[in-house]
């Protein structure tokens, strides 16, 4: 949290615990002057960093605009540990989510200092960006009916089962990024032992010399994003194998190993009202995902709204990032693109 926001009340708490690693939270409060509600609704967010890397600090790489946004409007915001990738998989992924908000229930509250707000365990909201849009999928996936909203920021995981993620890469497919050259160092990431290695749950982005900074590029070029997501090797090929149209019925018969870290395989009917807010010229995750989602929820009957920005590239929402992008340049464009991100708190009061 920067010197801007030293005024904020941040309660910080573990909600688990595996092999010696800390899974914590930090809890931001609003001000009582500030808050309409005699309890305050609770925001969960999950940050981004291709789910092998990133932190739950609240700073320069954070939605740090929704949690001013929530917090003036009395939303308590949590920012939320989880497992990253490699060598543990995102089966450990569904057991935070879970492990989150049983604490959240139970153990929160009493936690707090006693002079804190109340918090309304029956209004929480899941929020994302990026990977972390992925963990909120997983959340409304595996909790049905315990959140009032969900909203996606430029969320992973709409659609898992593209050659975006399938496909092996010869030729360089990130703008100004070559292919990797030696692969091994992050072949051996994966391939540690899952009981014996402590999970990896903060990595902070500027720690550009460890090879675990590679690993998304290293899943995509690949094309084995999905035996990381799974912990089963050869479930990327086996897919791949087989017609984009046809992967969805193979991913179910492949059974719960592979569903139950698919969202968009999960029951969409259960889902919670859903806002999803994806740049249309995103290079790294691909606005497709965020419209067949947006799509398949509507066709389930879920109250689920897509808000392209046009001229976004990921994490738009960064001032510095929106400026280097397509839009940046155009004064019409990032008026749309503040309309957008300023549309999101009046549209999760409503439905928190």
């Amino acid at each position: 949290m920067s010197s801007a926001h030293a005024d904020i009340r941040k309660h910080t708490f573990v909600f688990k615990s595996d092999r010696g690693v800390d899974y914590a939270g930090d809890c931001y409060l609003p001000a009582a002057a500030e808050s309409t509600y005699a309890q305050a609704p609770i925001l969960l967010y999950w940050h981004g960093g291709g789910l092998v890397s990133g932190t739950r600090e609240w700073d320069d790489f954070s939605a740090g605009w929704l949690f001013d946004a929530c917090l003036k409007a009395g939303i308590a915001v949590i920012s939320l540990d989880y497992t990253l990738l490699g060598p543990q998989s995102a089966h450990n992924v569904v057991d935070d989510v879970c492990a989150t908000v049983a604490y959240l229930k139970n153990e929160l509250q009493k936690s707090l200092p006693a002079d804190s707000p109340s918090l309304d365990t029956d209004r929480i909201a899941v929020a994302g960006s990026s990977a972390g849009g992925y963990v909120a999928y997983v959340a409304a996936a595996v909790l049905p009916g315990a959140f009032k909203a969900l909203v996606s920021i430029y969320g992973a995981g709409g659609d898992l089962l593209t050659d975006w993620y399938l496909q092996e890469k010869t030729d360089s497919f990130l703008p100004g990024i070559p292919l990797l050259g030696d692969v091994e160092p992050c072949r051996k990431i994966l391939e540690q032992s899952k009981d014996t290695t402590p999970p990896t749950v903060s990595f902070p982005f500027a720690n550009r010399a460890d090879p675990r900074t590679l690993l998304l590029l290293y899943m995509l070029q690949t094309g084995t994003m999905l035996d990381a997501l799974t912990g089963k090797e050869g479930v990327a090929a086996q897919l791949r194998a087989v017609p984009s149209a046809d992967r969805p019925k193979l991913a179910r018969e492949l059974g719960p190993e592979v569903t139950d870290v698919l969202p968009q395989l999960s029951a969409l009917e259960q889902f919670p009202p859903s806002l999803l807010l994806h740049g249309d010229a995103d290079t790294l995750v691909k606005v497709h995902e965020s419209r067949a989602l947006a799509e398949r929820l509507q066709q389930a009957g879920v109250d689920a709204t897509l808000r392209e920005v046009e001229g976004g590239d990921h994490v738009f929402d960064l001032a510095d990032r929106w400026a280097k992008g397509p839009g940046g340049k155009d004064s019409e464009l990032t008026r749309r693109k503040e309309e957008a991100l300023e549309s999101v708190l009046p549209w999760l009061l409503e439905r928190i």
